[in-house]
């Protein structure tokens, strides 16, 4: 080994500290945080100080700096690829505008699951007049993108999921055949259901099956609960291990049918109609892939 290798160069010399100047370490950083706490904790416990005989002295209360965040560029979010089964996974930084979700062409592929597109869906981040916001879209998808909801007014056509079960709710009123958006091709993502449906003029809830429709429930009571006690639910899965006993309940009100989850462990999703603004920290699925959205 020649003397000088692993040595500077002089054409690139170290560089030199500047006089007077020492750099806080993350060591400096985080005893200054807690000495700060101590102070601000002690100062509340002990309160005005007074002598005696003579009025408390007014002491000027220590008020907490907000932290620091960017002002100028655009926030940064996190989507969590939830393992199977658990409440943590794989957490993604979402620094750009788009992040598409797909099976073979997106930045999160999930090749492994049949029920994914090629292009799935996506979140996007968008600027308007009180600040940025996230949106959850289905780049029209064969199976649906899902969002997990606390409740929700439902509309015609409007998709759910509660433990295994896919139901389709249907208003009543009459609609068109759906028709194929000019130039699309032909789906080589395995559909989870590919019958034609059946429209009825009463308001239903239709649970859905790979094959097609295999029940239909008119709705002609004001109220539903839906869940795996078939003793207390009108709308019973007694089979289905991923339903609570009473998981969620259906009603009417003059507004129209409304669906709301009963703190189930499994929750209850929606399918995605059309971009639906994200809240600051929830939950969607894709396939079979269950994801969390959080704001940092």
């Amino acid at each position: 080994m020649s003397p000088n290798q692993g040595r500077p160069s002089p054409a690139n010399p170290l560089p030199v500290a500047i006089e007077g100047t020492r750099l806080e370490s993350d060591e400096d950083i985080r005893q200054a945080l807690q000495a700060r706490r101590d102070r601000l904790a002690a100062q509340a416990k002990k309160g005005p100080a007074a002598a005696p005989g003579k009025a408390p002295v007014a002491v000027p209360v220590e008020v907490e700096a907000q932290a620091e965040r960017p002002i100028l560029r655009p926030p940064t979010a996190l989507l969590c690829v939830l393992d199977d089964g658990r409440s943590d996974g794989e957490w993604v930084r979402l620094r750009a505008d788009v992040l598409v979700i797909a099976r073979t062409e997106g930045h999160i592929r999930l090749p492994h699951d049949g029920l994914v597109s090629a292009r799935h869906a996506e979140v996007v981040r968008q600027r308007g007049p009180n600040g940025y916001r996230w949106t959850l879209g289905d780049l029209q998808s064969t199976n649906g993108t899902f969002v997990r909801v606390g409740s929700t007014l439902l509309r015609n056509e409007n998709e759910v999921i509660f433990g295994s079960g896919r139901y389709r709710f249907e208003s009543g009123m009459p609609t068109a055949p759906g028709v194929d958006p000019p130039g699309a091709t032909p789906q080589t993502t395995q559909p989870w259901s590919g019958a034609v449906p059946v429209r009825s003029l009463v308001p239903s809830l239709v649970e859905l099956s790979p094959a097609g429709p295999v029940n239909r429930i008119a709705l002609t009571l004001p109220e539903y609960w839906i869940g795996r006690d078939a003793k207390t639910c009108a709308i019973a899965r007694p089979d289905d291990v991923l339903v609570n006993a009473r998981h969620a309940r259906l009603y009417r009100d003059p507004k129209g049918w409304h669906i709301e989850n009963n703190k189930s462990l499994n929750g209850l999703w929606l399918r995605v109609m059309e971009p639906m603004p994200l809240a600051s920290a929830c939950q969607f699925r894709v396939g079979e892939q269950r994801f969390i959205f959080r704001v940092t």
